[in-house]
This record gives structure tokens, sequence and C-alpha cells, in this order.
């Protein structure tokens, strides 16, 4: 009787967790899939002017319908009474999806009180600070639309600044800041131009029409917005150029627990300890290929393994999976061949499966859920269930 019964507790145990991993993987599929491209933050001013609000409302309304489907947009209003808890509000929170959402807070916008820009950009900062929403991966800007250059609360406007440069250096945060003058005095414009040097921020775009504010909008969420260039006639009839090769998206998942950074890819992938699931983007053509190498570095993500059990070594060497070596591979390299793109449309069981991803993990149990999600988002199989040294000494399954 002893000797069977271990064995079927440790199989009972095993179906356990990976009937868990299998759920823990499914949510970080999701979360993954629910972080945004890049994140912009309407900063809007409602304070009483000579402007109509409403001009300006339909102005942002605009840009954000034509955000792009992974980009998340938000609304935020400033203009009250000062000191007053109410003198700015979020109307419409960040998520992907929101710009109708956005455009039909903005018809709503009234003019009152005075321009309370300054706790308008603080609070709209700390919009930015929390885990959720989430933040974009390729770009965090706050945009702000005003018809006036100074705080309408603020006696000491160099203070105004050095409080929103604090804010943003405590905040930990990497955000571009835009800054639109509609019908600004000219008077005001050199306090908004230190503003924007305060900030960081290119110099304000000054507008005094709905037109012109329609286009610099669209030219902030849309980058590529208005660069066509002008159609030139030839006087010769040009050689027939070379045909060029297609180029194809290709994602470059991050998913250890760990702080990882990846070199080789044609843009800037790293994560920090802790941090969500990452992940970045780039375009390789048909023919092209990349050799990555993941390096692990930082703090142990649960440091309380190592203190409660004396036997713990973290089992954090990258492998990946996605890549032309096979699944857990220790090497990663990327040619955008006719095998990889015929395989990019597959699937695999329920969930969505791509051959356009390379996803590095590691084989430590407390990354074993973002291991499953691995597997599952480039088709491979599941990785095996890792062991577990235990403060005894003792291994068994994790």
């Amino acid at each position: 009787m002893t000797t069977t019964a271990k064995p079927r507790k440790s199989r009972r145990t095993a179906v356990v967790v990976v009937v868990l991993l299998l759920v823990l993987a499914g949510i970080a599929y999701y979360v993954y899939l629910a972080i945004p491209e890049q994140r912009t933050a309407f900063l809007v001013d409602t304070s009483q002017s000579k402007v109509a609000v409403g001009e300006i409302a339909s102005s942002v309304g605009s840009a954000a319908r034509n955000a792009g489907d992974r980009d998340a947009v938000s609304l935020r209003r400033f203009g009250g009474s000062c000191g007053a808890a109410d003198n700015t509000a979020e109307l419409v929170s960040s998520a992907t999806g929101s710009g109708a959402q956005v455009a039909s807070a903005a018809r709503t916008l009234s003019s009152a009180g005075k321009a309370t820009l300054e706790s308008g950009v603080l609070a709209t900062i700390d919009d930015f600070s929390g885990f959720y929403p989430f933040r974009g991966l390729r770009r965090n800007r706050i945009v702000v639309v005003t018809s006036h250059g100074t705080d309408g609360c603020a006696r000491d406007q160099s203070a105004a600044m050095k409080a929103i440069r604090e804010r943003v250096a405590a905040a930990g945060l990497t955000l571009e800041f835009r800054f639109v003058g509609f019908h600004v005095p000219d008077e005001q414009r050199d306090e908004l131009q230190a503003l924007a040097g305060a900030t960081g921020a290119p110099e304000p775009r000054f507008v005094r029409s709905p037109e012109e504010l329609n286009v610099a909008l669209r030219e902030l969420v849309i980058p590529d917005f208005g660069l066509a260039k002008p159609v030139q006639l030839p006087s010769e009839p040009e050689p027939t150029p070379t045909k060029k090769a297609k180029e194809h998206e290709f994602v470059v998942a991050l998913m250890t627990g760990w702080g990882v950074a990846v070199t080789g890819a044609p843009v800037e992938c790293a994560t920090t300890t802790g941090a969500t699931p990452h992940q970045c983007r780039f375009r390789l053509a048909e023919g092209d290929h990349v050799s990555l190498v993941a390096k692990i570095s930082g703090p142990d993500p649960n440091p309380m393994r190592g203190q409660n059990n004396p036997n713990y070594r973290p089992n954090n060497t990258p492998f990946w999976y996605g890549c032309d070596e096979g699944p857990r591979s220790r090497t990663c390299t990327v040619t955008m061949n006719r095998e990889r793109l015929a395989k990019a449309a597959a699937t695999s069981g329920d969930a969505p499966s791509t051959s356009m991803v390379a996803c590095v993990t590691t084989q430590d149990p407390a990354a074993a859920a973002l291991a499953m999600t691995c597997a599952g988002v480039t088709g491979a199989p599941p990785p095996p269930i890792p062991t577990v040294t235990y403060a005894d000494g003792s291994v068994g399954d994790g």
C-alpha cells in the first residue's frame, strides 16, 4: 500500500499542475495581446476663453477615431476653480478601440473656469504610472491641446514647470509630450514654449483654424499622415525598377520574468524584472535573416524563494521558441523563407499560433506559464513540467 500511494499522489499533482499551467498560459496570452502598440492621452483645455471648445473637441475626436487598431487612446480635460478636485478629470480611460468613445465624450465638453494647466498635466502623468491600463510598447505620448500658454492658478510659472519635471522623473516614465496651441494669445506663446522645453517636447504647434488643428493632431496620431511626396513626370523613360522583396511583420516576445535584453533585432528589445510580458516588432523582407541573442539580467523576480530554500538555484538560462533551430533552442536564427511563410497562418487547438513570432523564456518553475505561452503562440509542443528542488534537498515536479 505504501509503495503505490506516492506515485498515485504524484500523478494527481502533475495533472493539477498541468491544468493550472494551461490556465495561466491562456491568461498570459490574452494579456500579451492586450498591450497596445502605442498609447496616446489627449489633454484638452476646457477653461473659459474666446475659443469655442467645440472646435477643439471635433478635431480631437477625429484624430482619436483615426488611431490604429493596436493603439490605445484616452481623454482628459482641464479647467475650473483653482485647488478644486474637479479642475481636471479623465473622461475616457486608455484602451484600444476607444476612438469613437473619445469622440463622443469630446462632444459633451463645455468651457468654464481658469486654465488649470499644471493640474491637468500632472494628473495625466499619473494616468500612466499605474500597472493598468497597459503602457504602449513603442510610444507613450501626452498630447496637450490648449488655448492658453500659462497656468491660470500659478503665480510662478517656473514653479509649475519644475513640478511637472519632478513628477515625470519620480514616476520613472518615458513619456513624449506634444503641445498644440489653438488661438493662444501672442503674449503667452513664450510660456508655452518654455513648458514644452521643460518636458523635453519639441516646439509647440501654433494653429489658428480648425483645418490646421485637424492636420496637427492627425500627424501626432498617424505618423505618416500628410507625408506623401509630390509626383514628378520623368523627361526620359526610367529603367524598370528592381522588384523589392515583400516584407512581413515579425514579433519577438520576451517572457522570462527576469530582466532580459535581446540583441540582433533591427529594433531595441528589452524588459525589466517583474514587468508585464513584452514584445517588439519589426519587418523582415523575404529572404532576410537575423540572429537573436538573449541575455538575462536583474534580480530574481521572487527573492523569497532563495530566502526560504537554501537549496534553491534559479534556472534562468534563456531558451527560444519559434526559431529555425526548433523549439526550446539555446540559439535563435530567424529566416524569412518559404517554409516559415507557409506556416504564418497555422493554428494549434483553440489558440492561434503563428510562425511569425520568436519567443524567449526560461526553464525556471516560476516562468512555467510563460513558457507554455511561448510554446502555444509559436505552435510548438508544450514544454516539460520543470523540476523543483525543495528546502530539504529533494527534487520533484513543479
